[in-house]
């Protein structure tokens, strides 16, 4: 979908990308907060000062020297979306440049994976001499970057039939969240914090310190999966962590709307009207007992090798990309779990959630239209049947739509493949890596590291700003660039 806009569209863009980068300053005091806690160095909070003035600057810059009358639109949203991803992370790794002596092009990488919530790192092997300030700006970067996707589902930028109108419409029915979009977005904070709450408390009373319950819990509930050592949660073999993370994970990946409901309701067997969910909870079985019997065969335990199933599985499933093993023991893995974790985080989690992948609905209403098709097929030309998804008729045109993003997901994800394995990667672990990156998963076979290719890090950063963005804000951005070219 390439979408032709003049220099007056242009105007509006980067006006509201001017105001939302002034907001986006307050996220910068988060983090001196911290540093003040466990008290820092003055030098390392200037830093988060500095990026917040400059960060508010730009954007007070941006808005007032393209203020115009005009109104947004949809087609402006777009490239509002695409351009703020770019600019916000840009802002967002000068902490990582300043603070943590990373290149800039690193610092891009980490704040565009923590943004995306995938949770690929290059600071695995400094993050132990990392300032708590700085590992936490990296939560809470991710922590926005989930609900941040929500918000934009919810205003019409992602447009795919992915069910984003579950934010607005549930099971089906005209039910809206609250009237308008303003308080939509309130009751989704609302239903944000208290599950980030939650997981707090329940990583806490699993063992967990203070500090390490409130990232973690950040990071899974926005189905991140970014560790805060650099042993993670390899070795630990804490059952009670390893359910809680599995919970928080679940939470995350379900759509908003079904907490909502819920919650309005207070009946918890709402949740299993949702077909997507429905799905969620049996492809989780299944991943797990496919990839059982290999990994007890890996390890060598039939304990060890039902941990590390069921964990991997649902990790790759919701996208939360916790894992609990070295990425040496990723890379080695038969390529038959590889496949099975490939599978399970290209499809993801439920729309209007913060899980990636090219969403359950849309792996629903594929798989159903193959069957639709077969049924055409068979039937009388003047055959008629209803094709419904969750008490909705499907057009023609709507499943051809999913049917096309799901296409060009996948091409997406051979050229990065081609790129990987031009580097010199293997092919099976480049096709991981890619997928995980793409999914927003974040589960590492190892090529992701300091000091990588730039053509594979540059690869890999593409490959996480379309899956988060799901390839048609990125689409009108270069339907902008062309238009723009044809008017030389």
């Amino acid at each position: 979908m390439l979408i032709r806009i003049g220099k007056s569209d242009l105007k509006v863009v980067l006006k509201d990308v001017g105001l939302i980068l002034e907001y986006s300053a307050i996220t910068f005091l988060a983090p001196i907060i911290v540093g003040l806690i466990y008290s820092e160095p003055l030098s390392t909070l200037a830093v988060y000062f500095f990026c917040a003035a400059f960060t508010f600057l730009l954007g007070m810059a941006i808005k007032k020297a393209f203020a115009g009358e005009k109104h947004t639109a949809l087609k402006h949203a777009f490239l509002t979306a695409s351009i703020l991803w770019i600019l916000y992370c840009a802002v967002a790794a000068l902490p990582f440049y300043f603070i943590q002596n990373m290149s800039f092009l690193d610092g891009f990488f980490e704040a565009m994976s923590a943004l995306t919530t995938t949770g690929l790192t290059v600071m695995k092997t400094v993050i132990d001499h990392t300032p708590n300030s700085l590992i936490f700006w990296r939560s809470l970067l991710s922590w926005i970057g989930g609900v941040g996707i929500v918000v934009l589902a919810m205003a019409g930028v992602l447009t795919t039939y992915s069910k984003a109108s579950k934010l607005i419409v549930a099971e089906g029915r005209e039910e809206r969240l609250k009237p308008n979009l303003k308080n939509s977005v309130r009751y989704i904070w609302n239903i944000y914090i208290g599950l980030t709450f939650f997981g707090v408390i329940i990583l806490y009373l699993s063992g967990m310190s203070v500090f390490s319950a409130i990232n973690y819990s950040m990071s899974a509930i926005s189905t991140t999966g970014m560790d805060i050592a650099s042993q993670g949660l390899v070795g630990l073999h804490n059952y009670a962590i390893d359910i809680s993370l599995i919970a928080i994970m679940l939470l995350g990946a379900i759509s908003f709307s079904t907490h909502y409901l819920v919650l309005k309701k207070r009946n918890i067997a709402m949740l299993w009207h949702d077909a997507e969910l429905r799905v969620l909870m049996l492809l989780s079985l299944l991943s797990s007992i496919i990839i059982l019997p290999k990994m007890i065969l890996f390890y060598g335990s039939n304990v060890i090798g039902i941990e590390q199933a069921f964990f991997h599985a649902i990790s790759g499933l919701t996208c939360g990309g916790f894992a609990l093993v070295p990425v040496t023991d990723v890379a080695a893995w038969e390529d038959f779990i590889k496949l099975a974790l490939v599978g399970a985080m290209f499809i993801g989690g439920s729309a209007g959630s913060t899980a990636g992948g090219i969403k359950i609905s849309r792996f629903i209403i594929f798989v159903k239209s193959i069957y639709w098709r077969i049924k055409e097929s068979v039937l009388p030309d003047k055959s008629f049947f209803s094709k419904r998804f969750e008490g909705q008729e499907l057009s023609q045109p709507q499943i051809r739509e999913v049917n096309q993003f799901i296409l060009l997901y996948a091409l997406f994800i051979l050229l990065g493949c081609l790129v990987l394995t031009l580097a010199g990667n293997d092919l099976g672990n480049s096709l991981f890596e890619v997928v995980s990156a793409q999914s927003n998963a974040g589960i590492s076979t190892g090529i992701t590291q300091a000091g990588m290719p730039i053509s594979v890090e540059i690869m890999l950063i593409l490959n996480m700003w379309i899956g988060r963005l799901e390839i048609i804000p990125i689409l009108s951005t270069i339907g902008f660039a062309l238009s723009m070219r044809g008017k030389r």
